[in-house]
């Protein structure tokens, strides 16, 4: 948490991040997002909810693989598949 806050903190930089991150935020949630927010959102975040997300979103999904390059030592599809099954029974 602290290495993404720092990083975040970090990227405010130049005018172009500054823009472009207020860009991002009006997008996402029609208004500027403070950095007291921000940090609080970041430090909102739990075991569970990753664990949560990752249910949702990366477990027991149908993936899509794509290589650039020599992609022969890549594994297949079924190895990929097989390790993002959850067994939940």
């Amino acid at each position: 948490k602290n290495q993404l806050k720092a990083s975040l903190l970090m990227f405010q930089d130049s005018t172009q991040a500054v823009a472009e991150s207020i860009g991002r935020d009006l997008l996402m949630h029609g208004r500027r997002i403070p950095k007291a927010e921000l940090m609080a959102r970041i430090d909102a975040v739990t075991a569970d909810t990753i664990r949560d997300v990752a249910d949702k979103f990366i477990y027991d999904k149908c993936m899509v693989v794509a290589a650039a390059g020599d992609a022969q030592f890549m594994p297949d599809y079924n190895w990929f598949r097989r390790r993002s099954y959850l067994l939940r029974y």
